[in-house]
């Protein structure tokens, strides 16, 4: 079996953006929204109650740095604490249409820490796409879906 891969310094700067993703999302840090295109998306697809493993917030898409950054401010920070922490596993980048373009692919625990010890709180799938800028690779678009899923 054969895979098509990226030239070894864009797929070391791809994985190296994409993994200051959860750091800079757990800590709620403002500039989680560097890493991102400034029309990029971001999409929840589905959300399960907390009691199944979800997050219990609504599927949305948001769009741009601004609310990019007021999803760190009102998601990480006041709903979580900074209490949730994801770990990012089994990534691998494939090459895009072009020479610009990449798609990446994760699974991600999310643990919780808001009441003492940590728990599993949720599993996620992460489709992820990385365009080429004058600065370098930024995320484009993502895609989260929470484990259970109807799909």
């Amino acid at each position: 079996m054969h895979f098509s891969r990226l030239p070894v310094d864009d797929e070391l700067e791809i994985r190296s953006l994409f993994a200051r993703y959860g750091h800079l999302a757990d800590a709620g840090d403002p500039n989680f929204v560097q890493l991102f295109t400034d029309d990029a998306t971001w999409t929840r697809l589905n959300s399960p109650p907390a009691s199944m493993g979800g997050s219990g917030l609504p599927p949305e898409t948001i769009q741009g740095h601004a609310r990019l950054g007021a999803l760190m401010e009102d998601v990480m920070k006041k709903k979580f604490n900074q209490r949730m922490h994801h770990q990012m596993t089994d990534f691998y980048v494939v090459p895009g249409a072009n020479a610009n373009d990449a798609m990446g692919h994760a699974r991600a625990l999310i643990t919780d820490w808001r009441d003492g010890a940590g728990k599993i709180a949720m599993f996620g799938k992460y489709d992820v796409r990385f365009r080429r800028t004058p600065i370098g690779w930024r995320i484009s678009d993502v895609k989260v879906r929470v484990l259970p899923s109807q799909e």
